[in-house]
């Protein structure tokens, strides 16, 4: 696996942040938990319930859009290679969550949270601080987070 420069990181990291907010971020590939469920089901939905499911789903998704800027804080300021390759395994998994929340807010006839950017930068001070104070400590972030 060939070494990458700082300035390899910083791009992927920036990539990342901008496939997380305003792109398609890198995901696993599973199908959504909904797959099966009838389509046309939405139809039954009135005006105000399809509203106030969006306004629901914008939650979720802002809460997708954190833990990703957690997962990329604990990453760039993890010590041990393992840890970091955990952070990125555990926000590459996420990545399904962040896709199927915003799939199904413009589904509904919606948009995302026009607050994400901030969200996410505040999230990514935060995992960088919980990774600054130690690998261990990280980890414990983690387990309690989820």
């Amino acid at each position: 696996m060939r070494q990458l420069s700082r300035l390899d990181e910083i791009c992927l990291n920036v990539d990342t942040a901008i496939r997380t907010l305003f792109g398609r971020p890198k995901d696993t590939g599973r199908p959504r938990p909904d797959d099966n469920i009838d389509p046309s089901v939405d139809a039954a939905l009135s005006d105000q319930e399809k509203a106030l499911a969006a306004a629901l789903m914008r939650v979720d998704h802002c809460g997708e859009v954190c833990a990703q800027g957690l997962y990329q804080g604990q990453a760039l300021t993890a010590r041990l290679d393992e840890v970091k390759s955990a952070m990125q395994q555990a926000a590459n998994e996420e990545n399904d969550h962040l896709r199927w929340c915003r799939d199904r807010v413009k589904e509904l006839g919606s948009h995302t949270s026009y607050l994400d950017p901030l969200f996410y930068l505040g999230s990514l001070a935060i995992g960088a601080t919980a990774g600054l104070v130690g690998d261990k400590w990280s980890l414990g972030f983690v387990a309690e987070t989820e």
